[in-house]
């Protein structure tokens, strides 16, 4: 108690150059704690939601004068999933991927956006296949994300007479409700969708930001998404293509039971199952034995590169990271700012200790009576020590603090004046 009752005289009566040499303390701490908070959220949305850099993207090699480049199945991924023991690492998981290889047009939504009319969209080269664990945990209860179509499964479908009310609905809760497929007079249960949380921002960002009339969908209400129907057409773009063979489009509900960021990035994902059969009647055999690409999801970050390797030996090519690429940039820019940070914390600190080398010279009659009177070296060591501590103490308080208001106000600003934009989020610190 009397150490901090003399640290406290000491400080007041040497108030204006304990403010002064404090201020540079208050600025470092404020940028250095500002600028790594920035980092984190800036990596936590792009590295994190836009451009994952926790799995890559094996592709087929493109096509060249001597021929076609080799195509992705079954053997492949095997081949993926169990890398020899020379590559040295194995992957978290591995799991492919297959778009619908024919045009494909949809429509839906009115109730959802409490429009009179559906929303009427193009799903050519929007629409792929992925197996179940993939998207399960986006998966919104009490739906599924299955294959309801299983040839394997002993029960038919019922047959109806093309209206709805001719289907009675089984026990076992919404994923056993079914509809009428017009072109082959059976009760189906709708097809499972996942919907890509890029195309709510999209949406978000273009669409609704032109339209006044079209309501924004916040990231608290994607959970009224699950259960949503809407209509697909196979085999028909409102483009004016038409698929080649495979006979007459048909139409076929989807359910959408969840917003992942592991479905397609434009557009929504289904079951595999189902796109294989839809390819194999509309595209033939290699469309449906064939995989657009395969996702790599690693461990660890440090074991992309020799994963990469060992699939470009393979034979195949691996999608551009551009996550890569700007993380290095936002790291580089980081380390520069945190670098001028530092650099103010430690010339700030350098001029506290110039400031107290006066201050002591100043006392030098004040530490000779406190010698003289019994106090040892050691006491008048702790009681300076403690003095420039407590100056370093509130700086660095006050840093944090006036870094904590600078990020407030940039978000403040981004929420009221800078427009929506994709993945804009409600902080960025």
């Amino acid at each position: 108690m009397r150490l901090l009752r003399l640290v406290r005289q000491n400080l007041r009566r040497n108030l204006r150059h304990n403010v002064l040499s404090s201020i540079g303390i208050v600025i470092g701490i404020a940028a250095l704690s500002f600028f790594i908070a920035l980092d984190a959220g800036v990596r936590e949305v792009v590295l994190g939601e836009i451009f994952p850099v926790d799995r890559f993207e094996v592709v087929p090699p493109k096509s060249t004068l001597f021929g076609s480049g080799r195509r992705i199945d079954d053997a492949v991924v095997a081949r993926l999933r169990s890398p020899p023991a020379e590559v040295g690492v194995k992957p978290a998981a591995v799991y492919p991927r297959m778009k619908l290889a024919f045009p494909a047009r949809g429509w839906g939504g009115k109730h959802l956006l409490k429009r009179e009319h559906d929303l009427y969209f193009e799903l050519t080269g929007f629409i792929d296949g992925v197996s179940g664990e993939v998207v399960s945990a986006d998966v919104r209860a009490p739906y599924t994300f299955a294959d309801f179509l299983d040839p394997n499964k002993p029960a038919r479908p019922a047959k109806c007479v093309g209206d709805k009310n001719h289907c009675a609905q089984p026990p076992g809760g919404v994923n056993a409700m079914t509809y009428c497929a017009w072109d082959v007079r059976e009760c189906h249960r709708p097809v499972p969708a996942v919907l890509s949380r890029h195309m709510i921002e999209l949406y978000n960002s273009t669409i609704a930001a032109a339209n006044p009339n079209l309501p924004r969908i916040p990231d608290f209400v994607t959970s009224l998404f699950a259960g949503r129907m809407f209509t697909v057409e196979l085999g028909r773009s409102y483009l004016g293509s038409r698929a080649e063979r495979g006979g007459d489009p048909v139409q076929r509900k989807f359910r959408l039971v969840g917003v992942s960021r592991r479905a397609i990035r434009l557009g929504i994902s289904v079951p595999i199952a189902y796109v294989k059969r839809w390819n194999r009647r509309y595209a033939g055999k290699a469309a449906a034995e064939s995989y657009s690409s395969v996702v790599v999801q690693v461990a660890s970050k440090g074991d992309i590169t020799a994963l990469v390797a060992y699939a470009k030996r393979m034979g195949f090519d691996v999608a551009e990271s551009v996550g890569e690429k700007i993380g290095v940039f936002i790291t580089m820019a980081t380390v520069l700012f945190t670098l001028v940070s530092v650099i103010i914390i430690v010339i700030a600190a350098i001029n506290i200790a110039h400031t107290y080398m006066m201050l002591i010279a100043e006392r030098r009659r004040e530490i000779g009576v406190l010698r003289a009177v019994g106090a040892t070296r050691g006491a008048i060591r702790a009681v300076i020590l403690a003095e420039a501590a407590l100056v370093g103490l509130l700086g660095g308080g006050l840093g944090l603090g006036l870094g904590r208001l600078a990020a407030w106000a940039c978000d403040h600003y981004s929420r009221t004046r800078v427009p929506d934009f994709p993945f804009k989020p409600e902080t960025y610190f």
